[in-house]
């Protein structure tokens, strides 16, 4: 499962223990990076992304996801868990625990 992470907002976090355990699941698990060269294809998704009213930062970090083939998109950000695509599941970290420890 390729879950995306952007890795800033993960080093803002206050929590020590929170940031450690995010970013030893990072490093454990498969990670993408994409290029300039997908500029283009980003660029696309997040005008769509968008036009739904989210935030261009924000729209820009979901493209890159989409772009990366994340199966899960995980944020703390309220209206952004609001905007929904069939590409990825959007959820914040505490649900995407849960669903995990359920089986979903």
């Amino acid at each position: 499962m390729r879950i995306y992470v952007l890795r800033y907002e993960n080093s803002r976090n206050p929590y020590e223990l929170r940031r450690k355990s995010i970013d030893d699941f990072v490093r454990e698990n498969v990670s993408v990076y994409v290029d300039t060269d997908q500029a283009d294809a980003v660029r696309q998704f997040a005008d769509v992304i968008m036009s739904s009213g989210v935030k261009t930062a924000d729209a820009y970090h979901v493209a890159c996801a989409i772009v990366g083939r994340s199966d899960c998109f995980l944020t703390t950000d309220d209206r952004l868990l609001k905007y929904q695509t069939e590409r990825m599941i959007i959820t914040d970290p505490i649900n995407f625990i849960r669903d995990r420890e359920a089986g979903v």
